[in-house]
């Protein structure tokens, strides 16, 4: 058993990419998975939300989240976790993409042909983050970010691929898609274009010299640009939201 707690510069465990890189990157990385069960302090700073299913999932244990009262009273020393800055070497990065291949019985190095090359990630509407009402009452970040980064006429730019590549090309909402899917989709795809956002996350999953095309939407992220140097992605950042520049990216990197 222990008990634990996420350090980060910002931004909260129970969105995605803070899930991903500050809670399963960083608790990979640290060997969380070896104990049985991982206590947390059930505030909105450190409760996973609805992403405990999940972690359970990836990690094979339990996570329970107690208040502090309880929390202090559990006889552990509480370890607390470097951030995920600390870990912007291959060595960390390729830890992590090991155990989680490994978890899903995945060999990342073969293409499946069931799943397609070009990805469209469109974003969903807000799903529901945390259940319990009285942490709700203290999340005072209730948007998705859809609201302020998505690809403009993204239907348009939909009918442009579907058009052109058929088969090969699907437009995914990722929001609804299994943990195990998502890493599928993205391992299998040659090509992936996103509104920069969480779904970029998933980034982690890329054979080397994937293309992630990121329409920019005035927004940067280093932990992003670490991972694509790292896993050698071919990142293109468009920093014009506008269907013409994204074809004509596109078109430079694919063809």
């Amino acid at each position: 058993m222990v008990k634990i707690i996420n350090r980060r510069n910002e931004g909260h465990l129970f969105h995605y990419a803070h899930f991903i890189y500050d809670c399963l990157f960083v608790e990979v990385i640290n060997n969380i998975y070896k104990h049985k069960y991982v206590f947390r302090q059930k505030i909105v700073g450190q409760t996973l939300g609805n992403f405990t299913q999940i972690y359970e999932e990836v990690m094979q244990n339990k996570s329970i989240e107690y208040k502090k009262i309880i929390f202090n009273k559990i006889p552990h020393i509480i370890k607390i976790l470097p951030k995920k800055e600390v870990y912007n070497q291959p060595i960390h990065f390729y830890k992590f993409r090991k155990y989680i291949f490994n978890r899903y019985n995945i060999n990342p190095l073969l293409y499946d042909s069931t799943y397609p090359e070009i990805l469209l990630i469109e974003r969903g509407s807000r799903i529901k983050l945390i259940d319990d009402e009285e942490l709700n009452k203290n999340n005072k970040n209730i948007t998705t970010g859809k609201e302020r980064r998505e690809i403009n006429d993204i239907d348009n730019l939909h009918t442009y691929f579907e058009n052109k590549y058929s088969k090969k090309y699907k437009k995914l909402m990722l929001e609804g898609v299994s943990f195990y899917e998502q890493i599928k989709y993205y391992n299998n795809a040659k090509i992936i274009i996103c509104a920069h956002g969480a779904s970029m996350s998933n980034m982690l999953f890329c054979k080397q010299g994937t293309i992630i095309l990121e329409v920019t939407c005035d927004m940067t992220w280093d932990f992003f640009d670490i991972t694509s140097t790292v896993l050698k992605l071919i990142h293109v950042k468009c920093n014009d939201n506008n269907i013409d520049k994204i074809i004509e990216l596109f078109n430079e990197k694919y063809n």
